[in-house]
């Protein structure tokens, strides 16, 4: 923040008063049809509710001008409208008006923005020209009679004093600051593209010069401000609170301003967190008292073992957000709350049809949930201490992986033929009697015109090698499936257990992400026939039983029945 002196406050377009002087250190006007077209399109759609345009950067010079900071392009647009506006309405007032220091030139050409010849000779005029051109073919577009009732609701978006109503800009005004200052913020908002911020204009509010906040106030505020902002660069913290990607915010702070102002993914206003707080301004030291209580209580469900498990389970699969559930909690006891979390965590896994009929083909975001469940409560009743990493999950893209593929699939390349056959030759040669095999095996992968018919041959015997005979209808069900991060290498997706176990080792040797239970799935943790030398070649009965028995144990206060173990 450059200065702790500032005016910041929305205004309407029509309020915008006063010369606004364009120093010599920006460059022209330099809009193209698209960033116009854009400007009149959200004006239009606006359909005169409140909408706030990109802040508006100001200081006063000497003169009682107001330097031009931030904001040209836009202001300059707004100008080239008022002045089209003002040819269909004679009688639109235009209140401001744009000086240059070193192109003084353009202030005439505003008077003359038709002329196509004028608009050749200058390259501000060219873009100018442009300008005005796409702004009256979108009117016209309209029709000869929309445009003049456009203009008039043009007109009443941009005037209209109705309370919250109108189109308007955030009036960011420096004071005091010296053209040092100015220079530096316009280097930073203009050359460096890092634009103000939601979260820095709801600081600002804390920062204006004000009989509310006094200057060891607005020190303390600032020094609580960085400690949280640092606090939220802590992954584990950021990624219990939402799936949202950390790099997506510039801010981190400006994500607990967003769970406070209740603000939707889909929210068309740029600015309505910086609003939501903005209305509130008339008591700044019990609204910052508002936010560190927020604040602090998040705090206290992250630390909380089950309540971070609890609610960070719920963010993860979408079933509720922090905002909602801070609104639904805010009076409930401990225990009350408690009883909430869990009725939510039941409905995320509810579903019309029995577990033992889910499928991977239609089912799969239930699966999903009831695996993650699993997962996050195994590993909290494991007795170590840790906890599930929900940084892991949120900040990659995970896929049910089928323990033990039926057979292969999307594998319809020599290249990928030749590498699941080389999958699969570690797990054969540890069998009895399959030197035939492993001979056939090796002359595919040397054949270079190896064809689908001869690969298929040898697949088909490699799975019935390492495969329970019987009935197949489990291979879809839960009895069959693992979480596991969404992988490029189709080889592992249609890998047999066997070798999957393989790859899956290898991975978490590397240090990848591998989900507690789906470890304990590929190192026979949940079997109990571990004495059978040939089970741990396979996924078979047996071990689906004994896992989908180890589910019902771990998730029996959420199930609204036993899980069932598929195929029978």
């Amino acid at each position: 923040m450059v200065s702790n002196n500032i005016q910041l406050e929305e205004r309407l377009v029509g309020q915008i008063k006063g010369e606004f002087y364009v120093p010599s250190y920006q460059r022209g006007y330099r809009w193209d049809k698209s960033q116009v077209t854009a400007l009149l399109d959200d004006i239009y759609e606006s359909e005169g509710n409140s909408y706030c345009l990109q802040p508006i950067v100001v200081r006063k010079d000497e003169l009682g001008r107001f330097e031009l900071i931030d904001g040209q392009q836009r202001l300059t647009t707004l100008y080239i409208l008022y002045k089209y506006m003002k040819t269909v309405f004679p009688v639109v007032p235009i209140e401001y008006s744009l000086i240059y220091e070193t192109r003084k030139e353009n202030m005439e050409f505003f008077d003359n923005m038709d002329d196509q010849n004028l608009a050749e000779t200058n390259i501000d005029f060219f873009f100018i020209h442009n300008a005005y051109q796409t702004i009256k073919e979108w009117f016209q577009q309209k029709g000869t009679t929309q445009t003049i009732v456009i203009v008039a609701k043009f007109l009443e978006y941009f005037t209209d004093i109705k309370e919250g109503k109108g189109v308007k800009i955030i009036w960011y005004e420096l004071q005091s600051a010296n053209q040092t200052d100015a220079i530096s913020l316009f280097t930073r908002l203009n050359i460096g593209r890092i634009p103000l911020t939601n979260a820095e204009l709801v600081k600002a509010l804390f920062l204006c010069e004000s009989e509310q906040v006094t200057k060891g106030k607005q020190m303390e505020i600032a020094l609580q401000w960085d400690t949280i902002e640092r606090e939220m660069h802590d992954q584990d913290f950021w990624y219990f609170l939402t799936k949202k990607k950390a790099e997506s915010y510039a801010t981190r702070i400006e994500l607990l301003f967003d769970f406070m102002a209740g603000k939707d993914d889909g929210e068309r206003e740029q600015f309505f967190t910086f609003l939501y707080f903005s209305k509130q301004r008339g008591n700044l030291l019990a609204l910052w008292d508002d936010i560190l209580r927020y604040y602090y209580r998040l705090k206290e469900w992250f630390k909380n073992d089950k309540l971070y498990h609890k609610i960070g389970y719920l963010v993860a699969t979408g079933t509720s957000t922090i905002d909602v559930l801070m609104a639904e909690t805010k009076e409930l006891k401990k225990s009350v709350m408690d009883t909430l979390l869990d009725e939510k965590i039941r409905h995320s896994i509810n579903c019309k049809k029995s577990y033992s009929e889910l499928n991977y083909n239609n089912d799969p975001a239930t699966i999903t949930n009831i695996l993650l469940l699993f997962n996050v409560i195994s590993l909290q009743q494991n007795g170590s201490g840790a906890r599930f990493p929900f940084k892991e999950f949120n900040n990659d893209s995970w896929s049910l992986e089928h323990i033990h593929a039926q057979h292969s699939l999307n594998l319809n390349t020599q290249e990928k033929w030749k590498e699941w056959l080389k999958l699969h030759i570690d797990s054969v040669r540890k069998m009895d009697g399959t030197e035939g095999l492993l001979g056939k095996m090796q002359e595919a992968i040397n054949n270079e015109r190896l064809t689908d018919v001869k690969f298929s041959e040898l697949a088909d015997r490699i799975t019935t090698l390492f495969s329970e005979q019987g009935d197949t209808e489990y291979v879809h069900s839960i009895s069959n499936m693992a979480l596991l991060q969404c992988s490029k290498n189709s080889a592992l997706s249609n890998a047999l257990f066997d070798a999957k176990c393989r790859m899956i080792r290898d991975m978490d040797a590397h240090g990848q992400f591998i989900p507690y239970c789906t470890k304990m799935v590929f190192m026979k943790y949940y079997s109990s026939d571990k004495q059978n030398n040939i089970s741990l070649n396979f996924w078979g009965q047996k071990d689906r039983e004994a896992y989908v028995a180890k589910m019902n144990e771990v998730l029996k206060s959420y199930l609204k029945e036993p899980i069932g173990y598929g195929g029978e």
